[in-house]
């Protein structure tokens, strides 16, 4: 395995991935064009950084099965498949990694059972990954912790959308559970986990991953509104055409006086806003300060899992690949 936190595993995964999935057509040849699906969102790109935060968590750990835990990191990535397939219906996001969404190749109807199938074949690798019973059972707890709160996180992003005003805390929670849990944290705790960790190693890998989980989330926020099409692979201002409730919606509407933010309220979730008007809407984010908060945020948030990092109980080789990680799901552009 090279020392790369990344890119080595971004290529083993993949070659995980590709053969399972191939498998998975010789068993069940009925569903050969859902598969081909999941594939085809798989291999359009994404940085693999779920399966990354597990392996290092589990390396993190002194553990030493190479070949089971990068099965169990690769199945994070069919598990993120099954939310992003859904997520792009419920958003109705025309494209994913610069490729057609499932939904707008097949219908709503076709990709729910694409997403339905990559979380089955999630739970199929996660369950043959390689590691005995007694750890698979501990592990499970994680997994299954996982599967929820990313669920329950995208119910409360849906819920808050058809809202008026949330409070900045409750913006918060929506972030770590719909995403930073399931992208950080618990990852990095399944891996642990599987290698036996100790509680206190435990509790120094949450420490770190919850801030982090949480920047990662903010960040995700931030180039949903500013960033570049190209690099996001899919097109920017989506977020505001949703209304979703997000810290930057909930910074902008507090800073505004009451006339200027029931206008901006009532526009934020118009799917029916030309590309002017959300750039106007853009504009109004920026100036307010939110943009600038959040990315004070995210600093502050850095500087805590930094903290946590540097005080964790782990060998120098999982403490540099944990800080690579850090900055690449802080400081990404897509």
């Amino acid at each position: 395995m090279t020392t790369d936190p990344i890119l080595g595993l971004h290529a083993r995964v993949d070659e995980i991935l590709v053969a399972f999935l191939a498998d998975r057509r010789r068993a069940s040849p009925e569903a050969v064009p859902l598969i081909d699906e999941i594939e085809r969102i798989l291999t359009a790109g994404g940085k693999r950084l779920r399966p990354a935060f597990c392996y290092w968590g589990y390396r993190a750990a002194s553990g030493t099965n190479d070949e089971a835990i990068l099965k169990c990191a690769a199945s994070l990535e069919l598990l993120h498949t099954f939310a992003v397939v859904h997520d792009d219906i419920m958003d109705a996001s025309d494209e994913r990694r610069g490729e057609p969404a499932v939904h707008v190749k097949h219908g709503p109807s076709v990709a729910i059972l694409v997403g339905d199938l990559a979380l089955v074949l999630a739970d199929d690798l996660f369950m043959t990954c390689g590691f005995g019973p007694t750890d698979m059972a501990r592990a499970f707890t994680v997994y299954s912790e996982m599967r929820q709160q990313v669920i329950a996180g995208q119910f409360l992003d849906v819920m808050a959308a058809g809202q008026g005003v949330i409070t900045q805390e409750r913006a918060r929670l929506i972030a770590t559970m719909k995403s930073g849990g399931y992208s950080v944290e618990k990852p990095l705790l399944l891996g642990a986990t599987l290698a036996q960790g100790s509680p206190g190693l435990i509790a120094a890998l949450r420490a770190f991953g919850q801030p982090l989980g949480e920047a990662f989330q903010l960040r995700d926020d931030l180039l949903g509104v500013f960033g570049d099409p190209i690099d996001v692979g899919k097109p920017v201002g989506t977020d505001i055409r949703e209304g979703k409730r997000n810290l930057l919606f909930v910074k902008t509407v507090e800073s505004l006086d009451p006339e200027a933010r029931q206008a901006f309220a009532s526009r934020w979730g118009d799917r029916s806003l030309s590309a002017q008007d959300v750039d106007a809407l853009r504009n109004v984010v920026e100036a307010s300060g939110a943009k600038a908060a959040t990315e004070a945020l995210i600093e502050t948030l850095r500087g805590q899992a930094t903290e946590a990092l540097a005080a964790a109980p782990i060998d120098e080789a999982s403490r540099v690949a944990l800080s690579a990680l850090m900055s690449a799901a802080i400081d990404r552009t897509d």
